[in-house]
């Protein structure tokens, strides 16, 4: 009777497994094929040093599909140069995807005098100069 019982839970155990990884793979899916260009990553896939604050956020969509540009103010004593090296943008950094969402998320850097506007988006490519 226990080896019975004992197929049964690892039967019912792996036919969990397979349905996780099916929802999975159909939300990986459907995240590809039904991307659309306002499709606009999450702001937080960019990890800020600490002392850096967005001083402005705003989604914007164009033909060339959808982003989010941050304002970024750096840490006292850093210049926005400096920043955009600290987290690899000079000028363009791609963050890989993660489990939730698999897709690379592509950051272009741009500084100013006091600023750093990042552009954050989906649809870019591999900046070659």
């Amino acid at each position: 009777m226990g080896t019975r019982r004992t197929q049964g839970i690892v039967t019912l155990a792996i036919a969990g497994v397979v349905l996780l990884g099916v929802l999975y793979m159909a939300r990986v899916l459907l995240l590809f094929a039904g991307a659309t260009e306002g499709d606009v990553p999450d702001a937080a896939r960019l990890q800020l040093p600490a002392g850096a604050e967005v001083i402005r956020q705003a989604e914007d969509c164009a033909s060339g599909g959808g982003w989010v540009t941050l304002r970024v103010r750096p840490p006292s004593g850093q210049s926005p140069e400096d920043l955009a090296a600290e987290i690899g943008a000079t000028p363009q950094l791609e963050i890989a995807g993660n489990l939730l969402d698999p897709r690379p998320v592509w950051v272009w850097a741009e500084p100013s005098a006091a600023t750093l506007s990042l552009r954050v988006d989906y649809w870019s490519r591999k900046y070659i100069p």
